[in-house]
């Protein structure tokens, strides 16, 4: 498959996959009025094969549209004019173009085995194009091949393993879900993806009704439809589809668009990719097009009158009442209908930074925590960390929540107090380490609590502020640091826990989820990390922020730099 998707900078969940264009319950309908204008004045064509048909091309479904009610029926294909035939031509000059390495024609050859191997490649390339460019998937595609070519070798590895070849991909949870999946196929299914869409869909964790038809056509060669923000968009504009974009009912009739498009087709996954490629490189958001052929055009179909003059009202029975009005003179660009966007939510999560110190070497080692294999940063470490916490909390409580993170990650925690070498003064932080104190070398002990300034991380629908504190230990016995807590709980803290399809937690899973939260018993859900290995460990985007703003208030030195306090 092919498209070019937006980029975020964040690390979270997708939001732009499958789940965006499932049907939702049904608005209720509102009776509208549609604006009355002449038709705006339409543009040449581009010579050749190709024209532009994003700036000023009204004609057909759009300026009837925009000019007056209209007839539902606006909205359908007619098999007689789909340009099934055109699309597949095109795509047949293009489709190499890009060198994608998982784009392989369909072989009627292939055995059953040999299609469920291209199922799984189809597979981890759509799930690697969510949210991401192709030009950044081909590399970490290849790389994935060549780690585990098989669903057999991606079910025998770890979130650990998996993570490490997905960092700096982004939306970690996409791993986390081919991981689950490929074991689920492995365990249920022989070791191949069901051969159905149907099956795939409700059988296959993470994969919606869009990636399933993607998979089935390319793979299986199945005649189902796919819809993504791609075709979602290509489909507004061809059938001139004015309406709110996530609504049950739009999304109905561009479903019903897309699966006319492979309706008894001999080359659906072609058809499919066809459509994608060309919202992808084409048909954007904004820019001018120029690369559809003749017989593949926008608002395609209806050659019949076009102003209100000579355009017939259908029966009120007959009547859109999906769209909404357009302005006198919109241009095709202003399909498909702008979705209002959601305002991020703000939260504030205190970060705590916890190092032990090694007197005797001047090792320096730092403690993290493994995020649930679900959700937000799937599997990925962290430090430990008090979630969305009241935006102006006091100093005593910052220090209070670093001793009650203490308290729950280690086996033996240290008394709840400061020495007399702790400080709170950023100054002091900065020309200083904590007291290398030869006494009392085996009693536990905070140090150091610092403020370490705020770090702003942007997800897709969090605004997340990360105020750090660095905090110090020293002490214990002998030469290795202190005994951690396995398996803490910590849903105190606001740890993420996982849920149901209806967003809360069954009364059975409960006893489970605080494993769950924190990881599973194969694998560690603490571990203290040696200061040069952290940046190396699976840790995220906004995690690396937050170890250089450590990093910045040490002013780049170590220990060793360093005189010991007076």
């Amino acid at each position: 498959m092919s498209r070019k998707r937006k980029v975020t900078p964040s690390d979270d969940d997708s939001v732009y996959g499958d789940a965006d264009y499932e049907q939702k319950k049904p608005r209720k309908t509102v009776k509208r009025k549609h604006l009355l204008s002449t038709t705006p004045k339409r543009n040449k064509h581009n010579k050749g094969d190709a024209f532009d048909c994003t700036e000023g091309q009204t004609e057909g479904r759009a300026a009837m549209a925009q000019t007056m009610p209209h007839a539902a029926k606006l909205h359908v294909f007619s098999s007689q004019k789909l340009p099934r035939q055109a699309l597949l031509e095109w795509y047949d000059g293009v489709h190499a173009v890009r060198g994608m390495p998982w784009r392989k024609p369909y072989q009627h050859s292939w055995n059953a085995e040999e299609k469920a191997q291209r199922a799984y490649e189809v597979w981890v390339s759509e799930i690697m194009l969510q949210q991401t460019q192709v030009a950044t998937v081909i590399p970490y595609y290849n790389r994935w091949m060549e780690r585990f070519p098989t669903i057999r070798d991606l079910a025998a590895s770890d979130i650990d393993s998996v993570n490490s070849l997905w960092k700096g991909l982004g939306y970690y949870s996409r791993a986390a879900r081919l991981l689950s999946g490929a074991q689920k196929a492995v365990k249920e299914f022989g070791g191949r993806l069901p051969d159905n869409a149907q099956d795939m869909e409700s059988k296959i964790p993470g994969i919606g009704r869009y990636s399933a038809g993607a998979i089935c056509s390319i793979a299986y060669n199945q005649c189902v439809p796919v819809l993504d923000g791609n075709v979602h968009r290509l489909l507004s504009r061809l059938l001139a589809l004015h309406a709110p974009p996530k609504a049950k009912q739009t999304l109905d009739v561009l479903w019903a668009g897309a699966s006319a498009f492979v309706e008894d087709a001999e080359r659906p996954g072609d058809v499919n990719q066809a459509l994608i490629e060309l919202g992808s490189t084409v048909c954007k958001i904004s820019s001018s097009c120029g690369g559809y052929t003749e017989n593949i055009r926008c608002n395609q179909g209806t050659t019949e009158a076009t102003s209100a003059n000579d355009h017939e009202l259908p029966d009120i029975e007959e009547l859109c009442t999906l769209c909404e009005p357009l302005p006198s003179g919109a241009q095709v660009t202003a399909y498909p209908m702008k979705a209002e966007k959601k305002k991020a939510r703000e939260e504030l999560d205190i970060v705590n930074v916890i190092e032990w110190h090694e007197q005797n070497s001047g090792q320096r080692w730092f403690l993290l925590v493994r995020r649930p294999e679900g959700g937000l940063l799937a599997g990925l470490h962290e430090f430990p960390t008090a979630a969305n916490v009241p935006v102006t909390p006091s100093t005593s409580s910052h220090i209070e929540i670093a001793h009650s993170l203490l308290s729950a990650l280690l086996v033996s925690p240290p008394p709840a107090q400061l020495s007399s070498a702790g400080k709170s003064d950023d100054q002091t932080a900065r020309r200083s380490a904590p007291q290398r104190n030869t006494g009392l070398h085996d009693s536990l002990r905070v140090t150091k609590i610092v403020p370490a300034g705020e770090v702003l991380h942007i997800f897709s629908h969090i605004r997340k502020t990360y105020r750090v504190q660095w905090i110090v230990l020293e002490g214990g016995s002998g030469d290795e640091p202190p005994a951690l807590v396995q398996q803490p709980d910590l849903t105190a803290f606001g740890a993420a826990m996982p849920k149901t399809s209806k967003g809360k937690l069954s009364a059975k899973k409960r006893a489970k989820a605080s494993n769950d939260a924190h990881g599973t018993p194969s694998a560690q859900a603490t571990q203290w990390v040696r200061m040069e290995d952290v940046a190396g460990t699976n840790i995220g985007t906004g995690v690396m922020k937050i170890w250089r703003q450590v990093h910045a208030l040490w002013g780049g030195h170590t220990y060793a730099d360093r005189p010991d306090e007076e």
